[in-house]
């Protein structure tokens, strides 16, 4: 789970802001008008403070008093809010709401006022097009008025936040194009700087747009503003003279597009670039790789890696198949020649005969494979000069033969063995290569999978309060009760793979339309264990115990290596390295116990073997899963009640394909899990049975202790190990 993030979270500062913002966007879109009207960015307005809550919508009607106070002519707008509330209020009250509703309320009531005051067909279209389009973009802000953390702060959000301010400079053109022309620049300026020109682009042609309808007359201030800016998509300053620098040269182009007046352009070019450098300088983030990209990368790396680690032993399992090379006896053949033959002056007449190889030739090629009749023997005592030299060689070079005839034949199964066991590995491999391509990757990757659900997640924050403890706080729209429940909750546990609590549900007063949730995970159990150990050598005993955890999951193992010793030790304490090492890297368990498997019989060619005996607890659950290959019973105790757990498996590293059978059941409070070493004997049931009574309020190592008592009494013919677990509810 990629889910990290730091254990507090910033906020923005001054929370009255967000009423102060409410008020300042009314008032100012309240002077921005087509049409004579201001209808279509005034009421998306209404949308954010409707779903913030009342005293945003306090903030909404008090503002838009003001404006109709001061130009005479919005008591249409007025009339429309007034009516989109009572509609909208009517809607929550019969819970018959959703955020996208609301655009379509007030769109609909801005359709019949527009018909009662006249407006023609033309005029309506454009009016309600950008009322219905403005109120959709303002609903993905309604989180940065609910949320004071940065956090909710994407990309998107601010594209549609600096529509917005933009459209509020607007509202100045009718006081004074020249201010309104600076300030435009110079927030520009800012965006580019802070925000990049792909983010600020799309907002300037939007504006343009909004420019046209308002007065078409402003065709040229719109070339003025979009060919200058054009240049920063090919040159990203590094700071603020740099930025300034290129946005003063970039104007140099305008004279060849548009009627330049040298006064008035140069007095709102210099003027806005001059507000730009002597702004206060916002922190600024250097241009670096982002997290979301970090974690790809590093995760592409390691996928990288896993895949080699996956082709390196498929090639090996390659080399295994390859045919063994049989003896040649030709080459022994050639040995007897030189040794008997070469040297013999009637060589050529009997070993050579009618450009052939004569008799005798072949019969030492007969004496490697076959052994010679009383016929053979005698033809080689009749012709051969020296025949009993010639039989002592064969019989010399013979045994050199077999042996390597052996040797290869053993190769030749072990070639087969190995190659069974590196493929086993190499799946390993491809199997945790493929795994890595599904791990999420953070918090957004949940929110995507969510939002993939069709849920509106507007908000997703981890709080990490320690370890394996934290908070997920969700903010949703459009959701009931009984979907977090039913739907919601369990989704997100099944992509977390982890248990969560409901803390808090619910929907709030403040914010109309909006639920907020709070959820947690935490280990609702933890373990507590006891561990016994006895050696007949001292330094060296053939038992090893590990216990480690990965997330929920906590794991006990031991391994039982045969005989005692040194030897047997190291083969139970690799066997649980292993295990620890390939479990804690993610590896599976199915696949960390084949490769265990494959490891010890490729290492000890089926001459030892080891047990392996594996409980692991979920802490969230309590649920159990026990894996034993080759190992002791172990016990289960509940209320007083002993339950025998025992599986007919054979041990770790004896044949190549193991079959992995798990006993599985959920644990309660106070429950204990005895397991132990074959070495505590045939007496060990009954000595749990006997002494149930006395479980009850002792600790696990008291228990152990005891228990290991019982037993040396009876039996010390052995190495013995045992371990109490019990479950504690938190």
């Amino acid at each position: 789970m990629d889910l990290t993030v730091a254990k507090t979270k910033t906020k923005i500062k001054n929370t009255g802001m967000t009423y102060v913002s409410i008020f300042g966007l009314t008032l100012l879109l309240g002077l921005v008008k087509i049409y004579d009207t201001s209808l279509c960015f005034v009421l998306p307005m209404l949308v954010v403070s409707f779903m913030c809550g009342y005293r945003h919508i306090i903030m909404y009607m008090t503002a838009l008093l003001l404006v109709s106070y001061i130009s005479y002519d919005n008591y249409m707008l007025l009339l429309v809010s007034i009516t989109s509330v009572i509609i909208m209020q009517v809607m929550m009250y019969l819970k018959f709401v959703k955020s996208k509703y609301l655009a379509l309320v007030v769109t609909l009531v801005s359709l019949l006022f527009l018909y009662i005051y006249q407006y023609n067909y033309i005029e309506v279209l454009v009016i309600l097009s950008f009322t219905l389009l403005h109120s959709l973009l303002y609903l993905e802000v309604v989180p940065l008025f609910i949320h004071n953390t940065i956090e909710v702060y994407t990309n998107k959000r601010m594209m549609i936040l600096s529509t917005m301010i933009m459209l509020a400079i607007i509202s100045l053109v009718e006081l004074n194009q020249v201010y309104m022309m600076i300030l435009l620049r110079f927030y520009l300026l800012l965006s580019v700087y802070y925000l990049g020109i792909n983010s600020t682009m799309p907002t300037i042609l939007y504006i343009s747009i909004i420019l046209m309808f308002i007065n078409p007359l402003l065709k040229e201030e719109i070339l003025s503003l979009i060919l200058p800016f054009s240049i920063f998509f090919m040159y990203k300053p590094e700071n603020k003279l740099v930025c300034s620098t290129v946005y003063l040269v970039s104007h140099l182009v305008l004279p060849f597009f548009i009627t330049y007046d040298y006064y008035y352009h140069s007095f709102i070019i210099v003027v806005s670039a001059t507000l730009f450098l002597f702004v206060p300088t916002f922190k600024h983030k250097p241009k670096l790789l982002s997290d979301d990209f970090k974690n790809i990368t590093s995760r592409n790396k390691l996928i990288q890696r896993a895949t080699t680690f996956a082709s390196l032993f498929k090639q090996l399992t390659d080399i295994f198949q390859e045919a063994n090379r049989n003896v040649n006896v030709g080459e022994f053949v050639g040995y007897v020649y030189e040794d008997v033959c070469s040297k013999c002056p009637s060589r050529d007449l009997c070993f050579y005969r009618d450009g052939s190889v004569s008799r005798l030739g072949k019969l030492i090629n007969k004496g490697f494979k076959t052994n010679y009749t009383k016929e053979d023997i005698n033809y080689i005592n009749s012709n051969c000069i020296s025949p009993n030299r010639f039989l002592k060689s064969i019989s010399e070079y013979k045994d050199s033969y077999e042996k390597i005839k052996r040797v290869n034949q053993e190769n030749s199964h072990l070639k087969k063995d190995l190659f069974y066991e590196f493929s086993l590995l190499s799946e390993v491999f491809d199997n945790f290569s493929n795994s890595l391509e599904q791990t999420p990757l953070n918090d957004d990757s949940l929110k995507e999978h969510l939002l993939g659900y069709q849920f509106n997640i507007t908000y997703l924050y981890r709080h990490q309060i320690g370890n394996n403890v934290y908070t997920l706080e969700l903010g949703l729209m459009d959701i009931s009760e009984e979907e977090v429940v039913n739907e919601l909750v369990p989704i997100v546990e099944s992509y977390l793979n982890e248990t969560l609590e409901i803390v808090s549900l619910k929907d709030s007063m403040h914010h109309l339309g909006y639920t907020s949730l709070v959820l947690k995970h935490q280990q609702n159990y933890s373990l507590q264990y006891g561990f016994q150990q006895y050696a007949l050598e001292p330094l060296n005993c053939g038992d090893s115990f590990s216990a480690f955890h990965q997330d929920n999951l906590h794991y006990l193992a031991l391994s039982d290596g045969m005989g005692q010793g040194k030897m047997a030790a190291n083969e139970s304490k690799l066997t649980l390295e292993v295990l620890s090492k390939l479990i804690l890297n993610g590896i599976g368990l199915k696949d960390t116990i084949d490769s265990i498997n494959a490891l010890l019989k490729i290492k000890n060619r089926n001459d030892m073997f080891t047990t392996l005996d594996l409980c692991n607890i979920n802490l969230a659950n309590a649920r159990m899963k026990l894996i034993k290959y080759g190992a002791n019973p172990s016990y289960h105790i509940r209320s007083g009640m002993v339950e025998k757990i025992a599986t007919n498996s054979l041990p770790v590293g004896v044949v190549s394909k193991l079959k992995m059978v798990s006993y599985e059941m959920p644990l309660k409070n106070n429950d204990l899990i005895i397991m132990s070493s074959d070495g505590t004997g045939n007496d060990f049931e009954q000595i749990v049975n006997d002494n149930v009574h006395l479980y009850c309020d002792q600790h696990p190592q008291e228990i152990a202790t005891f228990l290991m008592d019982q037993v040396l009494e009876k039996n010390n013919l052995d190495d013995i190990s045992i371990i109490v677990i019990k479950v504690v509810n938190n």
